[in-house]
């Protein structure tokens, strides 16, 4: 049992002392059943698996991962990697973090919302007949995620989602009733806070981080001549008000619908590490992601650029680099309770840092940013140091080269650019895959 695993389980273990006896008897209660129906019905799983049924074990309750499992299946299928199935996606309606969301999948998957049935074909695919395990895309823990592999064997293909022609007609119309003009551009921002998932904010609150960073990044895009809309939900600190700048997450208009639309319209999302950013990445568009944690995270399209939240020793409070995390299990620890552990505090990244990278998104959207070879060289030594155990090998994105310039005291020695990782990657794109 590894240690990540004990940190979960610790919290599971809590979660489970603090659940009504009545309420622990009828969960058991629906497990044997689920056990009992399993091994019933077993002779029409079969043959329903014979006739290529699967469901798929996508985990609908976090948007994130209904924006980025689904589409990883389906570029997984059309890149010629797994055969094609009749996919059975279950989404009760209590467990779909957006119900929109869903339709543009409805033309890929059988999409089951009863809750019985639901519940009849988890427990017939419960012994891994008519089951196809999707975990390995993204809920891999302590290890490579498989999306990024396959986002990086999809390349520069078209995105498998676009919005409707009727989201598009009606987004325009959202647009100007929010305020935004005809025409005018704008991008979505997001900064995680602890109220998003409180059932679990003890594991994940180093996840979380402060909207008033991304105030200077703001301006850069007001100034750019862009509108800002800040995504979210009601619980997050309402926004100190600035001309062109929405705080959609506090608006009358807010709807799972516009979530979708304004993610797939925006010139691109400035996020962190939390879902909302993939339902853009789905759609194509480009993710400028400040605050990411675990370090050895980055985006997923090579449109993307990242900055990774800063380790810090509480001992000697020094600021740890790059060699010393990716070269120890510090890189993918994945729960708050892993850092206090070691002594290190997760530090989030300043205003100035989150402006450099905007600055670069902008610049690079606009195709005039210029990246020299000592630029090429630090992304190529950054990435010599991650390892087939890291979250985004493979990925085809990188660090924000602005970044990197301002906190060259957090690299390893730079590597020619003929050293690269490329060979590297290239021979595990063409390995065989997981599960």
């Amino acid at each position: 049992m590894t240690k990540i695993n004990l940190n979960r389980l610790e919290f599971e273990w809590r979660r489970i002392r603090q659940i009504p006896l009545p309420t622990l008897v009828g969960k058991a209660t629906a497990k044997l059943l689920g056990l009992g129906l399993g091994l019933t019905l077993l002779p029409v799983t079969v043959l329903l698996h014979l006739l290529g049924y699967r469901h798929v074990t996508i985990f609908t309750d976090r948007i994130g991962h209904l924006a980025l499992e689904p589409d990883c299946l389906l570029k997984e299928q059309a890149l010629g990697t797994i055969p094609h199935r009749k996919w059975i996606m279950l989404a009760p309606p209590s467990r779909v973090a957006n119900e929109h969301l869903l339709t543009y999948w409805q033309p890929h998957f059988h999409i089951v919302h009863n809750y019985f049935a639901c519940f009849l074909l988890a427990s017939m695919s419960r012994w891994g007949l008519m089951r196809y395990d999707i975990s390995h895309y993204a809920r891999a823990i302590g290890k490579a995620q498989a999306a990024y592999r396959i986002y990086s064997e999809w390349g520069g293909r078209l995105p498998t989602l676009n919005l409707t022609p009727e989201d598009e007609a009606w987004g325009k119309e959202m647009l100007q009733s929010l305020g935004v003009p005809e025409g005018a551009w704008f991008v979505c921002a997001h900064a995680r806070e602890a109220g998003f998932s409180p059932i679990d904010e003890e594991l994940h609150k180093h996840r979380n981080s402060r909207i008033g960073n991304l105030a200077e990044a703001m301006r850069e895009v007001i100034r750019r001549g862009g509108w800002i809309i800040r995504m979210g939900d009601s619980s997050m600190h309402t926004l100190s008000s600035m001309d062109k700048v929405i705080d959609y997450a506090h608006h009358t208009l807010k709807s799972d619908r516009l979530d979708i639309v304004l993610c797939a319209k925006a010139k691109f999302f400035l996020g962190n590490t939390s879902g909302i950013a993939y339902v853009s990445s789905v759609f194509g568009v480009p993710c400028a992601l400040a605050n990411l944690i675990p370090v050895a995270t980055l985006g997923f399209n090579s449109s993307d650029i990242s900055i990774p939240k800063l380790i810090q020793s509480q001992t000697d409070h020094r600021y740890m680099n790059f060699d010393e995390i990716l070269g120890s299990d510090i890189a993918n620890y994945q729960y708050a309770s892993q850092y206090d552990a070691r002594g290190l505090a997760v530090i989030e990244n300043s205003s100035a840092d989150i402006c450099l990278l905007v600055t670069e998104m902008l610049d690079r959207l606009e195709g005039r940013f210029v990246e020299t070879r000592q630029d090429r060289e630090r992304q190529a030594a950054i990435r010599n140091l991650f390892t087939k155990d890291h979250y985004a090998f493979c990925s085809a994105s990188g660090l924000s080269t602005l970044f990197l310039r301002a906190h060259t005291e957090l690299l390893p020695e730079p590597i020619p650019a003929k050293e690269t990782v490329a060979a590297r990657l290239g021979s595990a794109l063409n390995a065989p895959i997981g599960p």
